[in-house]
């Protein structure tokens, strides 16, 4: 049988060596034996445990009931309805996403045909994703900047609340104001737009930009090119 020092396990279950003693001082993971220095030796059995532990936590279990279940007379029990209702919901997840994906695949083949960017080579998926990737961290910036202002005006009406004095309630709201211009600012010269028709990627004057109807994924713009007028695709600016 296989048996694991603490750095070797966290390493096989991809956690840190903190989360094992963390573990242990828990009582969820106690190591099979303690070497004459005093080091922890985790054996197979040790790292079955683990691997239920990590995917209960993923399951949105917190450590206190994953303890419960596990020390408990009737674990067994709890642990096989709980896999087999994640097994029920991760199925009917991916049937789901498998009928999207086909409903996508059939609404798009009875598209017009438009000339669009093929992707040709692993280079061009790899630059797909990135772009995906940090298009994704420009949307979570906004919306901490966002979080930002929320709380520099509650602060202040709450100040005002308290103190009756509503002087700084206004100047929060005026400097709300120009950090969110400022926001948006930083927010669209991050991305750029794909016009459906001519497939053409350009950038709006700011403007433009702000007074458009959106979507969180489209806005409504004209094309440079084609002068058409439509939802136009967002998409990072790798520029």
């Amino acid at each position: 049988m296989s048996t694991y020092s603490t750095g070797e396990l966290a390493k096989l279950a991809h956690v840190s060596i903190r989360t094992l003693q963390y573990y242990d001082q828990r009582g969820l993971l106690k190591p099979a034996t303690l070497t004459a220095a005093g080091r922890r030796q985790y054996d197979e059995a040790d790292y079955d445990r683990l691997q239920l532990i990590l995917l209960l936590k993923e399951m949105g279990l917190s450590l206190a009931a994953i303890h419960q279940i596990i020390t408990s007379d009737h674990g067994n029990q709890t642990l096989a309805l709980l896999l087999d209702q994640q097994a029920a919901q991760l199925t009917a997840e991916q049937a789901t996403t498998a009928d999207r994906l086909n409903r996508i695949a059939a609404i798009r083949h009875r598209l017009p045909s438009a000339t669009t960017h093929p992707l040709t080579s692993k280079t061009d998926m790899d630059q797909l994703m990135l772009a995906k990737t940090a298009l994704t961290r420009v949307h979570q910036r906004l919306l901490v900047f966002g979080i930002l202002i929320d709380a520099i005006e509650l602060g202040a009406f709450i100040y005002g609340i308290f103190s009756g004095h509503w002087w700084p309630f206004a100047g929060a709201i005026l400097v709300a104001i120009v950090l969110a211009l400022g926001a948006v600012r930083w927010y669209l010269q991050a991305v750029n737009y794909v016009c459906p028709n001519c497939q053409a990627e350009f950038k709006p004057t700011y403007w433009v930009a702000f007074w458009s109807r959106h979507t969180p994924k489209a806005r409504k713009l004209t094309c440079p090119h084609c002068h058409q007028t439509n939802f136009c695709v967002e998409v990072y600016d790798q520029h």
